[in-house]
């Protein structure tokens, strides 16, 4: 959160010294800015939230890898929200990830859903209180796939509220990733709080043409009637491996209030290294991390 935060300035002190070196690629910090935002942050009296959405694939990750790969370097992530988690066995090691270099204290919500591929949420407990968290288990076909998981999140310093989700829709079957599509929209019609839903939609947007070309009908179903908002990424790049599909799967989406909320920055994570990362192997995922982050006016009740 954007405030003289221990992490911010923990982000400019890595600047200062330059680099941070991850997955055999060199990740360059900008220390202008990130000077120039946080000035602005504090200026203009508004609050950052930085989000990031990961499918783990698990069952060909190893946990330890990606936390110490893929999740220890992105340095200032608020709150994580997680797919593919094997079991809970996953989350301490990548709790442990999340915290490398933050001074920072993390706790998760473990969805029940999925079986050996379940949901997930990390988030700073400095930073917020979980008001409630829950599963949307309509979503689930009687426990066939996975249920969102929601966590309604209290900001500590500001008292706003907004809803958190992660979702991993149906790959293989059709009928029912659009089913779900409009479940969430149906959802989300009937909730009064900013709402940020993350996770792997299986929605297959095509990064080359763009809104006139090729995508799941089940994007336009969860986004009808202007209910949820993408968070579009810049540049907009595949976010797996699969040289089968040139699209994204992984995606960010806002509702109510916080279709509102600046976007600062939007980015498939490590999409410019794609030949570093790829192919998949058994240690990393087939996914790229999506990222998001948002800055809230000061004094808006979301």
């Amino acid at each position: 959160m954007a405030r003289l935060s221990h992490r911010w300035m923990l982000a400019l002190m890595l600047a200062a010294v330059g680099t941070v070196a991850t997955a055999g690629c060199t990740l360059l910090q900008d220390i202008a800015d990130l000077s120039s935002n946080l000035s602005e942050a504090l200026a203009n009296g508004s609050t950052e939230l930085s989000v990031v959405a990961f499918n783990l694939e698990s069952g060909d990750a190893d946990p330890m890898y990606l936390a110490d790969q893929y999740l220890a370097p992105q340095r200032g992530v608020d709150i994580w929200g997680l797919s593919e988690v094997q079991n809970a066995e996953w989350l301490p090691l990548l709790e442990q990830g999340i915290e490398d270099g933050e001074r920072s204290d993390f706790q998760s919500i473990l969805g029940t859903t999925g079986g050996g591929d379940r949901l997930a949420i990390f988030y700073d407990t400095q930073l917020f209180e979980v008001v409630e968290a829950y599963e949307l288990t309509d979503l689930s076909f009687g426990g066939r796939v996975r249920a969102a998981l929601v966590a309604q999140i209290q900001v500590q310093s500001t008292g706003e509220n907004f809803l958190f989700m992660v979702n991993h829709l149906y790959r293989t079957n059709e009928e029912g990733r659009h089913q779900q599509a409009q479940l969430l929209n149906t959802w989300a019609r009937n909730q009064t709080l900013p709402i940020i839903a993350v996770g792997d939609y299986n929605f297959d947007f095509h990064v080359l043409e763009g809104d006139e070309g090729n995508r799941d009908r089940g994007f336009d179903l969860m986004t009808q009637d202007d209910v949820f908002a993408w968070v579009r990424p810049n540049p907009l790049a595949v976010s797996h491996c699969s040289d089968r599909y040139n699209s994204i799967l992984d995606f960010i989406f806002v509702g109510n209030a916080a279709k509102s909320w600046t976007v600062e920055r939007s980015t498939v994570v490590y999409s410019d290294i794609a030949d570093d990362y790829c192919p998949d192997d058994s240690l990393q995922s087939d996914h790229f991390p999506v990222a998001a982050t948002f800055t809230l006016p000061e004094g808006e009740t979301p």
